[in-house]
Order: C-alpha cells, then sequence, then structure tokens
C-alpha cells in the first residue's frame, strides 16, 4: 500500500454516505450519527440488537438494515456487505463505529479530501482515543491509522476482524482525527467485547502454531507482529504491558495510561489461559 497526500485541484462536492456498523450500541447511537449529519445518507447496518438500538438509529434520523453474519469478528465481510447491498447511492463511503464521533475538524478535513480531483479511492483515518475522559495518544499510539473512507464501488475491505485495504492500491490518509469513545459503556462491556476477542485470539495462534501460515492469523494488519507475539504466546501479558506502557510512553499519561496498559495485558492474560485450556482440551487432558 502506498500513501497519497492530496494536494491538487478541487473537484466539485461529491455526495457522500455514512455507515455506522451495530450491535446493541443503543447508548452510542445518538452522538455517532448526530455527528453524521452533514452525509448526504446515513445507514446503520444492525447485527440483531436487542437493546432498541433500531428504533434509536431510526428516531435520528438514519436509514436502518439488519444483516446477521453467520459468525462473530466478520467485521470486513459485513463492512463489504454494507457497500453491495446497502443501497447506497453516493459516490463516497464513511464507516465510522457507534462508539466513535467524527469533529467538525475532521468533518472539514474529509470533505477537502474527497474533493481534491484525482483523490485516491480509499483513505485511512485515525483516531484520538478516550479513556476516563483522557486522550491515550501515548499508551494507543497514535497515530493509529484505519481504513474508513472508500470510493464506492472502487474499493473493497479485507483482512477479518482488523480490516485493511487491498495490497498495492495509492491509499491516502487524513491527518484530522476522528473520536473513540471505546469505554463508554463501562467496565462490563469491556469485559464482555474482550472474552469474545480472547476467544477468537486463542483460536488464530493455535491455527498459527498448527500451520505455520500467518493467514491462519486472521488478519493482514501487523501481520509480522501477530506473527512474532504468536510464537511467544505465554509472553504475551508482559510484551503488551512493555508495548502499551513503556515503548508507547503510556507512563506520561498519568493513572489511566498505567490502567489501561494494565487492562490490556490482563487481555492477553486471559487469552494465554484459553490457549492452554483449549490445547488440553483437543488432547483430551483434564482442565
Amino acid at each position: 500500500m502506498t500513501s497519497s497526500t492530496l494536494l491538487g485541484q478541487v473537484a466539485s462536492n461529491p455526495s457522500i454516505a455514512a455507515v455506522v456498523l451495530c450491535l446493541n450500541e443503543a447508548v452510542n447511537l445518538p452522538r455517532s450519527l448526530a455527528s453524521l449529519t452533514w452525509c448526504d445518507e446515513r445507514l446503520v447496518v444492525d447485527s440483531g440488537s436487542s437493546d432498541g438500538s433500531q428504533k434509536v438509529a431510526i428516531q435520528a434520523g438514519a436509514t436502518v438494515v439488519e444483516h446477521r453474519q453467520p459468525s462473530r469478528f466478520l467485521i470486513t465481510e459485513q463492512r463489504n456487505w454494507a457497500l453491495k447491498n446497502g443501497g447506497l447511492r453516493s459516490e463516497w463511503v464513511l464507516f465510522l463505529d457507534a462508539d466513535e464521533e467524527i469533529s467538525s475538524d475532521c468533518r472539514k478535513a474529509v470533505q477537502a479530501a474527497i474533493c481534491q480531483l484525482n483523490a485516491p479511492d480509499g483513505f485511512e483515518l485515525t483516531p484520538r482515543y478516550w479513556f476516563f475522559g483522557r486522550w491515550l495518544k501515548h499508551t494507543q499510539g497514535y497515530p493509529n491509522w484505519h481504513p474508513r473512507l472508500v470510493r464506492r464501488g472502487s474499493l473493497t475491505f479485507e483482512g477479518g476482524v482488523w480490516e485493511s485495504f487491498p495490497a498495492g492500491r495509492t491509499i491516502g490518509r487524513i491527518n484530522t482525527p476522528y473520536e473513540h469513545y471505546a469505554f463508554s459503556k463501562g467496565m462490563d462491556d469491556w469485559l464482555e467485547r474482550h472474552r469474545r476477542y480472547s476467544d477468537w485470539d486463542a483460536e488464530r495462534i493455535l491455527a498459527y502454531l498448527k500451520s505455520g501460515d500467518q493467514r491462519a492469523l486472521g488478519t493482514s494488519r501487523w501481520l509480522r507482529l501477530r506473527a512474532f507475539t504468536s510464537r511467544l504466546w505465554p509472553l504475551r501479558p508482559l510484551l503488551r504491558f512493555l508495548q502499551k506502557y513503556v515503548f508507547q510512553g503510556g507512563f506520561r499519561e498519568g493513572w489511566q495510561g498505567l490502567l489501561f496498559a494494565l487492562m490490556m495485558a490482563a487481555y492477553e492474560l486471559i487469552t494465554v489461559v484459553k490457549v492452554i485450556e483449549k490445547r488440553r482440551r483437543m488432547k483430551g487432558q483434564t482442565l
């Protein structure tokens, strides 16, 4: 993938749609959708919420479609489904998660980017990750690029849970960040999500260790790093803490940086335990 800086002539204002993937996000949807009122279309793709998310989205003026994937963590597949089957008409499509928000500055940057002549077919954006009222700039390794803006019909996503654009395409980057409130529903929600993530991670680690094929890791993002830490899977809690708190500078961000680094180390510890559990089950050993 190559990065492009856009400094060309300005084209006429192209149309843009916003797509928000959703599963039980009634708490977050009002903020997310309110930040997207400038878009020509707002589409919520719901995966079968039971908390009234669809009603909240409709009340906010968004179009809602329900589409359930056959299993969890098919984020790339859900984004591609929305591009193909969401009934979108706009030239550009901006993807946002329900716990994210487009600031006014980010909106202006997105609009400026897609108005450039000869713009690339896709753009990566970076979030500001908020945790207990503090932007974890260092702990979360800002900037942390995510593929979020595509020219409809020209580009799709690949890579599983942590999606990416296809290799070899010229991709632009928008430096003005959007806002990410991943802890917005509190500790219980965070624990439940990371319990599910740890299941997925443990399965991918075991599949990679068995096959030696990096594709078994389920994503193309940070592939070498994921392969390295999968080979050293018993050390993942320590490695994650050192990454977040020491090497990326989480120690600069007070108690929030320390707490978040410890939480991510705890997540890796759960993953390690699940790898041990799954290996013993496969061998018919007791837990």
